[in-house]
């Protein structure tokens, strides 16, 4: 498994991916100068697979390689994950 995070900003979304398969989402909200993290999403066929982490450390990276925004988690599983992973502490609005 190969999995990769991009980001399509026409949709408000990053996207996990392995290869051209679609494996989870996140979506978001632009607020000025913040993202709302709004909504993972992984399909109900890959539950349990793990891929949540991936999904959520993948954006929060992704997003912090862009340089632009900072974020509020407001998708209950991402802010769990902010505060378990202080790392990304940086990040918050």
């Amino acid at each position: 498994m190969s999995l990769e995070i991009s980001h399509e900003p026409d949709k408000h979304r990053y996207v996990l991916s392995d290869g051209d398969e679609f494996m989870g989402e996140i979506e978001y909200q632009i607020d000025g100068t913040r993202l709302l993290l709004i909504r993972a999403e992984v399909p109900l066929e890959k539950r349990g697979e793990g891929l949540g982490i991936p999904l959520t450390r993948g954006t929060l990276n992704a997003i912090r390689a862009e340089g632009t925004y900072s974020v509020t988690p407001l998708c209950p599983y991402i802010a769990k994950y902010m505060m378990k992973n202080p790392e990304f502490d940086d990040l918050k609005a």
